[in-house]
């Protein structure tokens, strides 16, 4: 197989060849939280990464998981709200421990009321029988559990989950990791679960042009091939730091490294600024078929005229203060002659929150970022273009 060039993968939960930019994010997992595991202690409070889709939430939880797997000390498991199944039976079954545990764990699982027909396990419906269950096994080995795509996550089996958490990291050397998109604030909420507000919260934002630079550059130098400075400085630009589209440009310029070898009859070990503005046509086409499945499910919502309103407060700046959205809305629910009340405006934000439009990071004190700056603008374009064809 012929590996003289970098495997970048787009796709959807695709692991980048190189973890870029989260240098902040992979120290906050590391330490002190696995440390304390090691310990034999639990973690005293779950981690739930928040940020709009294409971020690199997946990329960051499967570092994790290799991380973890990597640990002989420790034991990971990888779930899903589909992996599940929104059953109680099927988590415990995701989370029991292995089939040669089983005779070790007996008299902790028959205490607990937990029955093992065939080859599941049956908890009866009861939360707290899943707990006895997770004592069991952390008392054995620590466990990590990793949970992504969390913001779909039916909102009992949830609260359960969460509940489950609370009692055994209390109790025993346990770690739960949640992400999910900003709507993933939303869900807890209805789960009606208050102490998920004291989590370790990482809010994950685009790169920085360092990172989004190193994202691309670290691929190729591996494989021994520079870029060229304007080339890159152009790809950074372009790509706005979301990662979804490095990978994308990491993608077209490997493409034409390929086809310049077969032209050639040579590996090629430079990219350059005319590779890069070939490559812009293929990236430019991703972009508009990625943005208009956004723009799609919030027209579907209703919320496409609202949201190239915020486009427009938000002018050339990527943020915008929390009071300022929230005047926008209200102007856009006046216009439409819809009722003006806090819950409305509220409603209204947190839905194109969901969708990753605007959301705001955890960290941030009031102030509301754009999802990705340049899908703002093909929103917008597209609203003046329904306006003129409709007048």
């Amino acid at each position: 197989m012929n590996l003289t060039y970098p495997q970048f993968d787009p796709g959807s939960g695709g692991t980048p060849p190189y973890l870029a930019g989260r240098d902040a994010e992979q120290q906050a997992l590391r330490k002190p939280l696995l440390e304390r595991l090691h310990k034999g202690r639990g973690t005293g409070r779950d981690i739930i990464l928040i940020g709009p889709r294409g971020n690199g939430k997946t990329a960051l939880m499967h570092w994790l998981q290799r991380m973890c797997e990597q640990d002989s000390t420790l034991d990971v498991v990888w779930l899903t709200p589909a992996s599940v199944r929104n059953d109680l039976d099927a988590l415990a079954n995701e989370l029991a421990p292995p089939a040669g545990w089983r005779e070790r764990l007996q008299p902790d699982i028959v205490r607990a009321g937990i029955k093992w027909v065939g080859a599941t396990w049956k908890l009866g419906n009861h939360g707290s029988s899943l707990s006895h269950l997770l004592l069991a096994r952390c008392r054995q080995r620590p466990l990590v559990v990793l949970l992504d795509e969390a913001h779909t996550l039916d909102t009992e089996l949830g609260r359960v989950l969460l509940n489950v958490s609370q009692e055994v990291r209390s109790r025993s050397p346990f770690l739960l990791v949640l992400a999910g998109t900003p709507g993933l604030e939303q869900k807890f909420n209805e789960m009606d679960v208050t102490f998920w507000t004291r989590s370790v919260k990482l809010g994950l934002n685009r790169l920085d042009d360092a990172g989004a630079g190193a994202a691309l550059v670290e691929p190729f130098r591996v494989h021994g091939i520079d870029i060229a400075a304007g080339a890159l400085q152009h790809v950074v630009a372009d790509s706005q730091g979301y990662p979804y589209f490095l990978q994308c440009w990491g993608e077209a310029l490997t493409e034409r490294l390929w086809a310049l070898e077969e032209e050639n009859d040579q590996a090629q070990r430079h990219i350059t600024e005319p590779m890069v503005m070939a490559a812009q046509a293929h990236v430019d086409a991703v972009r508009t078929e990625h943005y208009e499945s956004f723009r799609g499910q919030i027209y579907k919502a209703g919320l496409q005229p609202l949201a190239a309103a915020i486009t427009k407060a938000c002018a050339s700046a990527d943020s915008l203060a929390e009071h300022k959205l929230h005047s926008v809305v209200r102007s856009y629910l006046q216009e439409v002659s819809k009722p003006v009340d806090d819950t409305t405006v509220a409603t209204l934000t947190e839905s194109l929150a969901q969708f990753g439009y605007v959301w705001r990071p955890p960290a941030a004190k009031a102030i509301w970022h754009a999802g990705i700056p340049s899908l703002m603008t093909h929103v917008l374009e597209v609203e003046r273009k329904v306006d003129r064809e409709w007048k």
